[in-house]
């Protein structure tokens, strides 16, 4: 992914503490929300909406018109963070593997 790593950052709470990472980032077809993870012990707080706004923000101050991002279809919670955000579905992918044989 060819995203610049300056733009990478590391949340933390008013006391200090370690709350997550927002990589905004960029692939072949564009700005992408590149990795968005809030550490266990903050999780059902709400942080995940601050760093996908950062993630947003830092695309959109310079100047990018369209972020598109992907997260697992089990992934529920960061799925309607993407909701919430005003990102739209546009595409399902369903990754398929073979089961192995019997022999």
């Amino acid at each position: 992914m060819p995203g610049d790593r300056s733009w990478w950052r590391l949340a933390y709470t008013g006391d200090g503490d370690l709350v997550g990472v927002a990589l905004p980032s960029a692939n072949g077809g564009g700005p992408v929300v590149g990795y968005l993870g809030v550490v266990p012990e903050h999780r059902g707080r709400g942080y995940v909406d601050d760093l996908l706004g950062e993630i947003t923000r830092s695309h959109a101050e310079r100047g990018v018109q369209r972020i598109v991002a992907d997260t697992d279809a089990g992934n529920v919670p960061m799925a309607r963070a993407f909701e919430r955000a005003g990102y739209h579905n546009f595409a399902i992918r369903l990754v398929l593997s073979p089961l192995p044989s019997h022999t």
